[in-house]
């Protein structure tokens, strides 16, 4: 898959069929995909190799949900699933078996230190400017900004990325306090959203000097 290509989506998801039915006979182990990813996948294209995973966990929930579009898509793809229907559970399962494809962006992260940087302009922290693949530079922590939502890999807290969370960005300006983003990956009412006050973003990166983190845009 190459994502932003003519007929990636129909490639995208035929992978999905192919992924559902895969979580029923499968014994790869996470090695197996390390060692895959070592063989197969220069540093260059780890963003690649995310969002192209990314992309093929969509159609997978999309399936999951029994909508019509992505059935029509699969048919157009040339795939007919074995089963139709799979639980969450197993697709979280499969998940933890190919996470490395996610987190072989963390395990290339050369860790840094927090800087304290001077708050931005705040205007410019919008759910648009998050478009795309960042990680943290303490490198615990991938997040897949799309039209979907947000994905989360965070393995300490068993987030795998296989989940798109709505996310959103509420201007605190009016009380002098910056922005703060919120994904929703607990209650699904934003009650309980993973937050990150964000101090300032760029084309680079964006950064928080409340909580002393930093994200760096790969792609």
């Amino acid at each position: 898959m190459a994502p932003g290509t003519a007929g990636n989506s129909l490639r995208a998801t035929y992978a999905a069929g192919e992924l559902l039915d895969w979580i029923d006979v499968n014994s790869v182990e996470q090695e197996d995909v390390f060692r895959w990813i070592d063989e197969n996948v220069p540093m260059e294209n780890a963003a690649e190799l995310a969002r192209a995973w990314a992309a093929v966990l969509t159609e997978a929930e999309a399936l999951m949900r029994g909508d019509e579009t992505a059935y029509d898509a699969l048919d157009d793809a040339g795939y007919t699933m074995k089963q139709p229907y799979r639980s969450t559970g197993r697709v979280k399962w499969a998940a933890w078996k190919l996470l490395p494809l996610f987190t072989q962006i963390l395990d290339r992260t050369e860790r840094a230190e927090y800087r304290y940087e001077a708050p931005g302009d705040y205007s410019a922290v919008t759910e648009e400017a998050l478009a795309g693949i960042w990680v943290d530079d303490a490198g615990t922590t991938v997040l897949l900004f799309s039209e979907d939502g947000c994905r989360i890999v965070y393995p300490e807290l068993e987030l795998l990325g296989e989940t798109a969370y709505a996310f959103r960005v509420r201007d605190r300006s009016s009380v002098g306090y910056c922005p703060e983003l919120d994904i929703d990956y607990l209650q699904n009412d934003f009650s309980a959203p993973l937050v990150y006050y964000v101090s300032g973003i760029d084309d680079t990166h964006f950064w928080s000097n409340t909580q002393n983190e930093c994200f760096r845009r790969l792609a």
